[in-house]
């Protein structure tokens, strides 16, 4: 499977996921938490179990890299298993609470060539609201140009 492919089947999920009711969200609570972790608990990681699920449906498994621990950022990375073989790695960057990037990175070696690496990377809003995030993620990865 090509990364386009990929990139388009992480697009078609996650329109699945958009189109579904999130957690509503929690107004009594509009300022970001000090604490990361708070942040990356609440937000970031119940958007991506949910992105998830609806890659599962495609036959994809997204599962986080539970062994990568960044002290300093404290965003996960993932690992994404495509039907086909194809892997890939989703790995969130950045500085809480200023910024928030996603990289999708693709490597993989060819006979013929020294590298057939491909990577995207999209900046993503750091916001106590789920359907902001996951909006955009869509937006992210649809304006992306492999």
């Amino acid at each position: 499977m090509t990364f386009t492919a990929q990139i388009d089947d992480l697009t078609t999920a996650l329109r699945r996921t958009s189109s579904r009711l999130l957690a509503p969200l929690d107004f009594s609570q509009q300022q970001l938490p000090r604490d990361p972790e708070v942040f990356v608990e609440d937000v970031l990681l119940y958007v991506m179990d949910e992105w998830s699920q609806d890659l599962r449906e495609q036959g994809h498994v997204l599962e986080e890299d539970t062994a990568w621990k960044d002290g300093e950022s404290h965003y996960p990375r993932y690992l994404l298993r495509m039907t086909g073989g194809g892997v890939s790695q989703l790995h969130f960057t950045g500085t809480y609470p200023e910024a928030l990037f996603l990289s999708i990175s693709k490597g993989f070696r060819n006979g013929n060539q020294f590298s057939d690496a491909r990577q995207v990377q999209i900046q993503l809003p750091i916001t106590l609201d789920p359907n902001v995030l996951l909006m955009s993620l869509l937006q992210g990865l649809r304006s992306v140009t492999v």
